[in-house]
């Protein structure tokens, strides 16, 4: 089994406390939320990957389509405006406005 270095080890601890104070309800439909998802990725934002203001509860069904549809993306204006919030830069380039 491969070892997590210290540092993931605390980032992990980090986002299993923000996964509990999320809504059980998906922020985009209501729906209950089974995924914990980051507004603009860890991939692409690093930076914001234990941001508390950048992961909400999502349903499967939203997640899915926040992920893979800008056009879906782009109607979420509630979402855009908290990652305009904390980086103005980020939602301006995720979302492309």
């Amino acid at each position: 089994m491969k070892q997590i270095s210290n540092k993931q080890a605390k980032r992990n601890r980090e986002i299993s406390k923000i996964k509990q104070s999320l809504s059980p309800y998906c922020a985009i439909c209501g729906k209950p939320a089974v995924d914990a998802a980051h507004l603009v990725p860890k991939s692409m934002y690093p930076e914001h990957y234990t941001n508390p203001q950048n992961i909400v509860g999502l349903c499967r069904e939203c997640h899915n389509r926040y992920d893979n549809n800008l056009a879906f993306r782009r109607k979420q204006k509630r979402l855009i405006e908290r990652v305009k919030s904390f980086d103005e830069c980020a939602a301006n380039r995720y979302f492309r406005l």
